[in-house]
């Protein structure tokens, strides 16, 4: 499909300066859609033509013949290069300003910085980091190619069946799989909306097909677990972090943000939790089972112990649990606290949110009330 491109000079009569000049525009518009760029001419409203675009100085105009030779030769060049032209990116051209990465890698490394910048407002550190491993696998397999970059409208389905085959071929599970086509989708989609390319050309590609077995804890071995204490300390706040969430429904994210004026005492005297989940800042309200509220009077008891932490915060501010080690360090503590517990599965936290919803379920517990929660 030829595109439609139409270069038009004109100037805001609304706009003019002390010397009662204005402005003289130049609008380019391909396929609809327009971009507005000065070109660094004026002239006094009365001496403008709106039908010719022309103003009644000869020197004016010749500047102006000239500025409309750039603009084209700007459109044939970015066209043979890229393929695909805008608006936008003739007027970056012209302008000198970086334009949008017209290459696969490039950008990944865009919109990957544009997460990073991102994060603490609307996206998790979390977040920036999954994507990171992507980018970085987009990055391994266009090498595996031989490639160093590739232009993205030279881009077709038969890449995305590529990618695919090279990300099997490392032995990753589909969801990971997955994971990885979407972030590469979501560049293609990327560059449709910077114009860079009409249409994503894995639009209609297909994932791989996985069957989501919704992973939770019987009683029984809820129990198995409440009844195991383990001597290493790192082990025993993962295995009571988990029994928390199995009563909770907190993601670990929450409980590691969780603070004692968190909890709260309703008018009927019963205990809740009341805080801003921290993926969604969605506010949750969740009744403090019993159970739960033991396990924070334990690690209150355990906090009032340590005079020196309790003169830096205020007793309302402090974090109910605060775990030393990192993320992936408790995840292999709860590793452990599941086999010394004979729990076949492989626990995570995630899974305790399942075990919390089943319960709940099993209690008589709308879902909307649960979801709620």
């Amino acid at each position: 499909m030829r595109s439609t491109f139409k270069i038009l000079f004109y100037i805001n009569r609304q706009k003019t300066k002390a010397d009662g000049n204005t402005a003289i525009l130049c609008r380019i518009t391909i396929d609809g859609k327009s971009a507005a760029i000065t070109t660094g001419e004026e002239c006094n409203p009365s001496e403008w033509n709106s039908k010719q675009g022309l103003t009644t100085d000869r020197k004016s105009n010749q500047r102006l013949h000239e500025f409309r030779e750039l603009v084209e030769k700007a459109y044939q060049d970015i066209l043979v290069r890229d393929g695909v032209v805008s608006g936008k990116l003739i007027k970056n051209c012209l302008q000198g300003i970086a334009d949008n990465p017209t290459t696969l890698l490039g950008m990944s490394r865009a919109e990957l910085q544009a997460v990073k910048e991102s994060v603490g407002r609307s996206r998790a550190k979390g977040t920036y980091l999954n994507l990171s491993h992507s980018d970085r696998n987009l990055r391994e397999f266009m090498g595996d190619k031989g490639l160093q970059d590739i232009p993205i409208s030279t881009i077709t389905e038969v890449l995305f069946e590529e990618y695919r085959f090279f990300l099997k071929k490392r032995g990753l599970k589909g969801s990971t799989i997955n994971n990885n086509l979407c972030w590469l989708s979501r560049l293609m989609f990327r560059a449709v909306s910077k114009r860079i390319i009409r249409c994503n050309p894995f639009e209609h590609a297909k994932y791989e097909k996985e069957e989501n077995k919704i992973r939770f804890l019987q009683k029984s071995e809820v129990l198995k677990l409440m009844a195991m204490k383990m001597n290493d300390r790192e082990a025993e706040l993962a295995r009571q972090m988990f029994v928390f969430s199995c009563f909770t429904g907190l993601a670990i994210a929450d409980m590691e943000q969780l603070q004692h004026k968190h909890i709260q005492t309703a008018a009927d005297g019963r205990k809740y939790i009341r805080k801003e989940r921290q993926k969604t800042k969605v506010e949750f309200v969740v009744p403090l089972h019993p159970i739960a509220e033991a396990i924070i009077n334990y690690y209150r008891k355990e906090l009032a112990r340590n005079e020196e932490q309790q003169t830096v915060k205020e007793k309302g501010d402090s974090l109910v649990f605060q775990p030393h080690c990192s993320r992936s360090v408790m995840g292999k503590n709860l590793s452990i606290v599941g086999k010394a517990c004979g729990v076949r599965q492989r626990l995570s936290y995630h899974m305790a949110r399942h075990t919390f919803g089943t319960m709940c379920l099993s209690a008589g517990i709308p879902i909307e009330s649960i979801a709620k929660m």
